[in-house]
């Protein structure tokens, strides 16, 4: 345990090997066994990022003329395994910057080899990939490209290779099989571009771990905003695969999973890495890793200092985390000194919560020995310090509200709770990182746990959650699903709030309703995407840069007022990224064609800057109205490159022609007493990218549009058109409002489900023209 004075290496120190802080631009190295996928790997992600691909055994083999198992039949494997170590070392020399390379499952049995890939790990990244070894194996056996193995078999050379893999590499990523299309017998390309869209969620989950690494996104909750609770659920399966079919239900309202290692049914490394991949294959909530000791509640046995065995063997598993990239990791404060010093010095960005339980309650909240646990935890280097007490009467939970007075203003967050039947209070008070249970869980991993709708009853009751008032305003807007889509939201979180519908053809009509005691916020529609801006004294730097609000709410504090922002152009962004494919990666050639010139107009063309488009043309009827877009952001960045077309001629004078068509005229715009549906712009199949693209329709009271015909008739001729719908556009700033207002995720499928359901019958019970 430490002791006042002492102290660990920086909380901010990083190891010089393990990758963490090397420049964007390094190359990365792919190390792993053969068959795991190395190669389809390299190629995906050197075209998402725009990178050269070097495959060291490709490049043995143009070198020789030959193919590695010929040259091994002829002049074996140490004359192989010398020329490879040559390869590697040139490659590894010359491409510092802007290359994956992908290295043959054999490259870390030589000494040689291992040395060089330490060397690189000082500015580059070496990832070690792995897959499911039954499938895997099954693959070697039968095929004939790889020659056989000698003196050992394949699993034997799986486990002997696997310890070298993880000494040589900085991180590690588990490639989890997908289901993809075989390659048509005419093809040529390592991976097809139908593949690679099946192995998109392969793709996601390794730039999730990039992003990491490289500090752009480390998937961090927002602690220390006043009155913001934030919740964790500590998954107590012995297994993670058995959450599967649940997850959508009990993550509602968490901000983080822990897995409890200590739990589960195998501490193998191998096992280990597939329950991290497995749980983030399906959740994109980040990860607490948790090894919880006998001593402080846990199952793992508690650690001797002495005992060099036992340091080293949690030291691996703790390494190891840090090596899968988990966005937090727990340290008990009784764990033996090294090991805390080496695993925070390697932490990266990495958030360390350091952790103490006093499972008797013989540790006063207001003692001397409580506040001298603080600093030592703050002083191990820890980020967020985590004391947790046992309460023996209802009179505990108010030391421990006063003690957490004291260090209320302290850096490092800290959370405190008591446990046992006494203490639930204590949880619901609680704002950072409060654990949490559920009812479908096996057990909770600690007594006293609550469930999240528990500690928003209990907050309600308390006064600490006053019920809210939201609306949607604009003109018309009777038939809005957006009740829908936010009172399931509402309701699904355990908040007592509503969702209402509210006419409003003039702004003096909107002002009115805000300035309500009751007001929480509200989603803003046509005509008042831009008119209401005068009347909010704060907008979010999207909404400046749109000049179109879609979403406001109150501001506490001092001044008060009402703040703005603008989610159509997350929901644009993530509904185009979602559905395009690889064979449309945005290049500085791209080009996307925007039909209308409104405020959901200007987030379309913001949504397309945010993800690289710069070749952007407009049409509008009212052409003055798209000339203004055009001039507002063609100066908001010299690359732009946003042109308004009068017509719809063929051909278009857009090259190359677009593969991204956003139409975001309003229903109401297009439909008259004769006309039940869209009316003709002049757009023609002709008009769309022969390469294919995505077609969106913002609009969602038409089911059917005419871009969106156009596109299902390209499609339908062998086109890799996809299209969008409008009630997903809905559906995604639905869920990014629901976040704003609330400080919590929506619970998307149910709020789905709802929308959907409604959507359906008020579509085909012709409520909608």
């Amino acid at each position: 345990m430490f002791f006042p004075g002492e102290s660990v290496a920086s909380s901010r120190t990083s190891s010089p090997l393990n990758g963490i802080g090397c420049s964007r631009k390094a190359s990365i190295v792919l190390i792993g066994m053969r068959g795991v996928g190395k190669t389809t790997l390299a190629t995906i992600i050197a075209k998402a990022l725009g990178w050269g691909i070097i495959d060291t055994d490709t490049l043995f083999e143009e070198e020789q003329q030959t193919t590695i198992a010929a040259f091994i039949a002829s002049n074996g494997w140490e004359a192989f395994r010398r020329m490879e170590s040559r390869i590697l070392a040139n490659v590894l020399r010359v491409h510092l910057t802007g290359k994956i390379i992908a290295c043959g499952g054999g490259i870390t049995d030589l000494e040689a080899n291992r040395l060089i890939l330490h060397r690189f790990r000082e500015h580059g990244l070496v990832i070690h990939v792995l897959r499911e070894k039954e499938t895997v194996l099954a693959y070697l056996k039968e095929s004939t490209h790889f020659p056989p193995y000698i003196h050992e078999t394949a699993v034997e050379t799986w486990e002997r290779r696997e310890i070298c893999f993880r000494e040589c590499c900085s991180f590690e990523f588990v490639s989890m099989t997908v289901p993809i299309p075989p390659a048509p017998p005419s093809s040529t390309e390592t991976v097809t571009p139908d593949q690679t869209l099946a192995l998109k969620p392969v793709e996601q989950d390794f730039f999730r771990l990039l992003r990491f690494i490289h500090g752009v996104d480390t998937n961090q909750v927002a602690l220390g905003s006043r009155g913001h609770r934030t919740y964790f659920l500590a998954l107590t399966f012995d297994d993670v695969r058995k959450a599967i079919p649940i997850l959508d239900d009990i993550c509602i309202g968490i901000d983080l999973w822990e897995i409890r290692v200590d739990f589960l049914i195998s501490l193998d490394l191998t096992f280990l890495a597939f329950q991290i991949a497995t749980l983030r294959r399906y959740s994109t909530l980040p990860i607490l890793f948790t090894i919880r000791t006998v001593s402080q509640g846990g199952k793992y046995p508690d650690i001797n200092s002495n005992d060099a065995e036992a340091v080293s063997r949690l030291s691996s598993l703790l390494h190891h985390a840090l090596r899968l990239g988990v966005e937090y990791i727990d340290l008990e404060v009784v764990y033996p000194q090294s090991i805390l010093r080496e695993t925070i010095a390697q932490k990266g960005h990495t958030t360390v919560i350091g952790s103490y339980h006093d499972w008797k309650g013989n540790m006063p909240w207001m003692g001397y020995a409580t506040r001298q646990m603080y600093d030592t935890i703050v002083r191990m280097g820890a980020d967020i310090v985590e004391i947790v007490n046992f309460a023996k009467s209802f009179e505990d939970n108010m030391s421990l509200r006063q003690f957490f007075a004291t260090v209320e203003n302290e850096p490092h967050p800290l959370l405190a709770i008591n446990m046992g039947p006494e203490g639930k209070i204590s949880r619901a008070l609680n704002t950072v990182l409060c654990p949490v249970s559920h009812p479908l869980l096996p057990k909770p991993s600690a007594p006293g746990q609550i469930s999240f709708h528990e500690c928003q009853s209990i907050l309600y009751l308390t006064g600490l959650l006053p019920s809210r008032k939201y609306y949607v305003i604009g003109s018309p807007v009777k038939n809005s699903i957006s009740p829908i889509l936010h009172n399931t939201a509402f309701l699904t979180l355990g908040l007592p709030h509503t969702y209402e519908v509210r006419e409003a053809p003039t702004i003096e009509q909107v002002k009115d309703l805000i300035h309500s005691t009751s007001f929480g916020g509200a989603s803003v529609t046509i005509p008042h995407k831009q008119n209401i801006i005068p009347l909010l004294q704060h907008l979010s730097r999207h909404a400046q840069i749109i000049g179109a609000v879609n979403t406001i709410m109150p501001i506490s504090g001092p001044g008060g007022g009402f703040s703005g922002d603008n989610t159509d152009w997350r929901a644009i962004k993530t509904c185009l990224l979602r559905s395009l494919t690889p064979a449309h990666v945005v290049t500085s050639s791209t080009t996307a064609l925007v039909l209308g010139a409104g405020g959901t107009a200007r987030a379309t063309v913001y949504a397309l800057h945010q993800i690289g488009v710069i070749n952007i043309f407009i049409f509008n009827r009212t052409k003055s109205k798209a000339d203004k877009v055009a001039e507002d952001f063609n100066k908001l960045d010299s690359l732009l490159n946003i042109q308004v077309i009068s017509e719809f001629s063929v051909p278009l004078p857009i090259y190359p022609p677009p593969t991204m068509v956003i139409s975001t005229i309003p229903a109401i715009a297009v439909a008259t007493d004769s006309v039940k549906g869209p009316i003709d712009l002049g757009l023609r199949g002709v008009h769309l990218s022969p390469i294919g693209g995505v077609a969106m329709e913002l609009a969602y009271e038409h089911r059917t549009t005419n871009l969106l015909v156009l596109a299902e008739e390209k499609r339908q001729q062998g086109y890799r058109w996809t299209v969008v719908e409008g009630i997903e556009v809905l559906l995604e700033q639905g869920y990014e409002q629901c976040r704003i207002w609330t400080g919590r995720r929506a619970p998307k499928k149910q709020v789905r489900e709802k929308v959907l359901d409604a959507y359906e019958k008020v579509f085909f019970g012709n409520n909608f023209c």
